[in-house]
């Protein structure tokens, strides 16, 4: 896992993952990690076109969240709510990918902190 502060001031997080099909479904598998649960979890799901989504705005390819969703069909709402697990610590979201961690999306759906520290102590 990698992070890095952009010249724009947000952080990219990069956890190298590859993307599988089994039983006719895709599934993202961590590189780094030789068992993997939860792989076809609405959750990793929902985290990994998060950070996808907000690496194409940062990027510049969409100015916007609004403009991202038009463009790929999507209600911004639904588009929000991906890129806003991205504020999740890096440990966090590590935990998840490895399966350490049994966060509900609804859990989620909730707010939490903005300091990673904070978020640690009240999510894991």
């Amino acid at each position: 896992m990698k992070s890095e502060i952009l010249k724009n001031g947000n952080i990219r997080v990069s956890i190298p993952v590859s993307i599988k099909t089994q039983g006719g479904r895709k599934r993202i598998v961590a590189k780094d990690v030789a068992r993997l649960t939860g792989c076809g979890s609405p959750l990793l799901l929902n985290l990994a076109r998060g950070f996808h989504w907000q690496e194409l705005i940062d990027e510049g390819a969409y100015p916007n969240i609004k403009e991202l969703a038009k463009a790929i069909g999507i209600d911004p709402g639904v588009v929000a709510k991906a890129i806003r697990l991205t504020l999740l610590s890096p440990t966090i979201i590590h935990k998840l990918i490895t399966g350490e961690a049994d966060i509900s999306m609804q859990t989620l759906r909730r707010s939490f902190p903005m300091v990673w520290s904070k978020q640690e102590k009240e999510l894991l």
